[in-house]
């Protein structure tokens, strides 16, 4: 256990919450192939994945998909189903797999190919979140059936204990007749009870998955003003987070949450903020100098089996007091720029920054610029690799820092706040979530190991998280990122999906010289 809370503090994990967007991307290696993973899961478990895998090099000969689930780790999940390339499409296999079982899952894709064999994990959230209702014309179909069949077998049953029992040649007598109407009474009460038995059945197991139909978190978000300094104050409701304890959150980049603010409607105010956690429903960050409106919050969470989890709610800023002095955690950050779809005169203010569309150079903070680099017209629910350029003051490549263990963070809004998630360059999942499904493997065993108490786990959870907080900033990277590969610094590609056409905001953070520097872009989604 200590090995695991380890791997998670220390390694690369990132929480990659969503509200809206539900397809999950990888972009990164199986071995010694370069491959990007599309899954898209279903909403209703049981249900199927249907799981698009584009690899990087030729002549792979076998490529496989199966589900592994957190609970039943390697040894108790499925055999692998193969995934079959797509014809006239090099490079491209799709297959469809079975979740079962509700709760944090994965799917494992397994490659042997000319360069040998290579595999990779990617988590998946093997949640139910919506219901299926029974088309209204196949409805009256089965009804129809259903009586149908229920008319056949109570006239079986009449027939069998009188009919049946006349000799050849024998007429009907009103001693039979009275065999006939009891035995289809018999036949009627028969079936009618196995209809109830049936019906009670289904309704048990119809509540029973609505009992286990995901709810999110509800929490209340105020701001508060303390020694003159601006504070926001996120409490979640205990009644929303009964059966799952709040104490088994586990940091991604020594961060137990990771909160974003937009303003609404307009879409031009934005922050990415890491409260701290008083106790565990009662989290605080110092706000930063955001101009004043009401804001929607996404807060990212992650519990020790690696789900995540989005809370949402909206928060009042006032007017701030002038001249604040932020007390929040350094690496919080915010920025301001033009309203989404309108023009608008912005006020001087360091945080300031041009919004951009796909294509276009927009200049950064520091005076170095990025560009999003244009790969025609988007279309909802194709991956792309969305790839950014950042150059320096002087023209030549930025060399970027890493922010948070990785070279570039995105924050994607729908303009109707329909759609948020949280994107890095491996894709739209928690590399959290998928060490903690490489540990689980790694057990070799159908059951998980036993955890300790909330309490005891919590302890010891923010005592290394004062311990990381305390170190150098050198040597915190150091510890979040190791291994991390920079083939090219200035660059970052990050894979997506954009789920459904319309308008989109993104909010792309990399960092040079020390300082974290936001980059905005529009884009229009077909």
């Amino acid at each position: 256990m200590k090995y695991l809370v380890f791997l998670l503090l220390f390694f690369p994990g990132i929480v990659s919450g969503h509200v809206g967007s539900p397809g999950v991307v990888f972009e990164g290696n199986a071995g010694p192939y370069a491959v990007q993973v599309f899954v898209q899961p279903p909403d209703v478990i049981p249900g199927t994945a249907k799981v698009t895998v584009l690899v990087g090099a030729p002549g792979v000969h076998t490529l496989s998909l199966k589900p592994v689930y957190f609970f039943a780790g390697d040894e108790g999940s499925p055999k692998a189903d193969p995934a079959p390339p797509v014809p006239g499409e090099a490079g491209r296999y799709e297959g469809t797999i079975w979740f079962m079982e509700d709760g944090s899952a994965s799917v494992s894709v397994s490659i042997d190919g000319p360069q040998g064999k290579g595999s990779v994990i990617v988590p998946v959230a093997a949640i139910s979140t919506a219901t299926r209702t029974m088309p209204y014309v196949t409805g009256w179909v089965l009804a129809g059936l259903g009586v149908l069949l229920i008319g056949l077998m109570t006239t079986l049953f009449g027939a069998s204990i009188s009919d049946s029992l006349l000799k050849p040649g024998e007429r009907d007598t009103p001693g039979t007749r009275r065999k006939r109407i009891a035995g289809s009474a018999v036949g009627a009460t028969l079936c009618i009870g196995l209809v109830a038995i049936g019906h009670n059945w289904w309704g048990s197991w119809a509540n029973e998955y609505r009992r286990h139909l995901y709810k999110p978190y509800q929490a209340t978000t105020q701001a508060a003003i303390r020694d003159n300094v601006p504070y926001l104050q996120l409490t979640i409701d205990s009644a929303s987070a009964k059966g799952r304890s709040l104490s088994y959150l586990v940091p991604d980049h020594g961060k137990l949450m990771h909160l974003f603010l937009l303003r609404q409607g307009s879409m031009d105010a934005f922050a990415h903020l890491h409260p701290t956690r008083r106790d565990s429903l009662h989290f605080e960050a110092a706000l930063p100098k955001l101009p004043p409106g009401r804001y929607l919050v996404y807060a990212d969470m992650l519990r020790l089996q690696g789900l995540a989890y989005t809370v949402t709610d909206t928060l009042d800023i006032p007017p701030l007091p002038s001249g604040n002095a932020s007390a929040g955690d350094p690496e919080d950050t915010y920025a301001v720029t033009s309203a989404i779809n309108r023009n608008q005169t912005l006020v001087k203010d360091q945080a300031i920054t041009v919004c951009g569309k796909p294509g276009v150079k927009i200049a950064l903070q520091d005076g170095s610029s990025i560009v999003w680099e244009a790969t025609g017209p988007l279309q909802a629910g194709k991956p792309y690799s969305l790839n950014f350029t950042v150059t320096a003051p002087d023209g030549k490549p930025a060399v970027l820092q890493p922010y948070l263990g990785m070279t570039g963070h995105a924050a994607v809004f729908k303009d109707d706040g329909s759609v948020y998630i949280h994107l890095h360059p491996t894709g739209t999942f928690s590399a959290a979530s998928q060490q903690i499904m490489e540990s689980r493997i790694a057990e070799k065993s159908t059951f998980p190991a036993k955890l300790p108490s909330p309490d005891v786990f919590r302890d010891s959870i923010d005592r290394v998280m004062a311990r990381l907080h305390t170190l150098p900033e050198a040597q915190r990277d150091s510890l979040l990122m190791p291994g991390m590969a920079h083939s090219h610094k200035n660059h970052l590609a990050i894979p997506y999906a954009f789920p459904t056409p319309g308008s989109y905001r993104l909010w792309l953070q990399v960092k040079r010289n020390g300082k974290v520097l936001t980059g905005v872009f529009d884009a229009r989604v077909l």
